[in-house]
């Protein structure tokens, strides 16, 4: 049985997003960056900017003289998140098989789903018709046997088209595309297309056209991979993201918050209210994430190593300390922070020999465990409002007039 391989993608997802709310921007050429800055380098642009020269990579200064009339546009990360896990949930519904490339692009796997459903074409567009219902998005498709001539064939057509590529056909399809299509990485790019060029090697057929050993004496190890794709074959899968277990405390200042001591304090609210899940939950973390998204919609997050995992505030508190010096960076008031235990393992520690308590009790060794413990008594009997420590005393915009010491 031939594979059906969809690839679907919203081109320009944030794009698309903010002319939603403001129409008028249809027509203009549009770019989004991280800042206003200069040197800020463009993320994602409109057709309208391609057309006068404007690619994402440049910077601001150089795309405004490309195109004095460019409208920059911050990164709406939580709207593109949103609308992300929109467009999963619709096809959720049609293949059990899924795996996001990024947001507003996805693979999914509609093979042996005919008698379910109908033609995979039929169900391609009845996706797409459905998420222009529920979000107003115009999204774009290619059908192919494999992953690789999927997406290079959503490439080749525009919204609102699918491009249905044939089994058997897939070398055809390729040869005259130019070499660029290939989904090459940032660092194959730079060392690979200019040996090409060199080469004078400029579309799939001529790539193709080379025998495997001859390529492999130029390129070495990317040569089968390469000879591969030029001839249309990719036996890679389509695989569903792996769900790894995490506990994320999140906290809106109101209003936006700048304050260094305030944001600590806040960060610390949130790492007793994680660490505090984890004791109950017998996990310890070994990966601590800290986040900020700031008033611009720009979200940055960083994260570190925990060596060895714990669930203790006291010793998590240096490194969150750590990540939010690295993630105060700009003169940007803060709208939202989040904290995120990852990496989650089961509760392991050697017991003592003649120790009264049960074996999952945790055996707090130092005074600082044992105050934290006695903590989570109070708050567990009397409410988590009941007492808290002075350092988060500094952040009040969610906490109701109590004790603290």
């Amino acid at each position: 049985m031939d594979r059906q391989i969809v690839c679907f993608s919203i081109p320009a997802l944030s794009i698309s997003l903010a002319r939603l709310d403001a129409p008028s921007l249809r027509t203009r050429p549009i770019a989004v960056a991280a800042s206003q800055s200069p040197r800020s380098l463009i993320a994602e642009t409109s057709q309208e900017a391609q057309q006068e020269g404007v690619w994402p990579g440049l910077h601001i200064t150089q795309a405004k003289q490309r195109c004095p009339a460019l409208h920059i546009l911050p990164p709406q990360t939580v709207r593109i998140h949103h609308a992300h896990q929109a467009l999963t949930n619709t096809i959720r519904q049609f293949s059990p098989v899924w795996e996001p490339i990024q947001p507003g692009h996805v693979f999914f796997d509609l093979t042996g789903t005919t008698r379910l459903f109908g033609s995979a074409c039929d169900v391609v567009m009845q996706i797409e018709r459905e998420i222009t219902r529920q979000q107003g998005l115009i999204g774009v498709a290619g059908l192919a046997s494999n992953k690789l001539v999927s997406r290079i064939a959503s490439t080749v057509v525009c919204p609102p088209q699918l491009c249905d590529i044939r089994p058997g056909s897939e070398e055809a399809f390729l040869a005259p595309l130019p070499l660029q299509t290939l989904p090459l990485g940032p660092q194959q790019s730079k060392t690979l297309l200019p040996l090409f060029a060199d080469l004078n090697i400029q579309t799939l057929k001529d790539l193709a056209s080379i025998h495997l050993p001859h390529l492999e004496m130029v390129l070495g190890r990317p040569a089968g991979t390469l000879h591969a794709w030029a001839h249309g074959a990719d036996p890679s899968p389509v695989l569903c993201p792996p769900q790894q277990p995490h506990i994320e405390a999140t906290i809106k200042p109101e209003p936006d918050e700048i304050d260094l001591p305030r944001l600590q304090g806040a960060l610390y609210q949130l790492l007793e209210r994680v660490c505090q899940q984890l004791r109950d939950q017998q996990r310890i973390c070994h990966v601590i994430v800290v986040g900020f998204q700031y008033r611009d919609g720009l979200e940055i997050m960083k994260a570190l190593p925990v060596r060895p995992g714990t669930y203790w505030e006291t010793e998590l508190m240096p490194l969150v300390t750590k990540l939010c010096t690295r993630n105060f960076v700009r003169r940007v008031r803060v709208s939202r922070l989040t904290i995120r235990a990852e990496r989650l393992t089961g509760f392991i520690q050697q017991g003592e020999l003649f120790h009264e308590e049960r074996i999952t009790t945790p055996f707090p060794v130092k005074k600082a465990q044992r105050l934290t413990l006695a903590l989570d008594h109070i708050r567990k009997r009397f409410g988590a409002q009941a007492i808290w420590w002075g350092r988060t005393h500094a952040h009040d915009t969610l906490r109701a007039p109590s004790r603290s010491f």
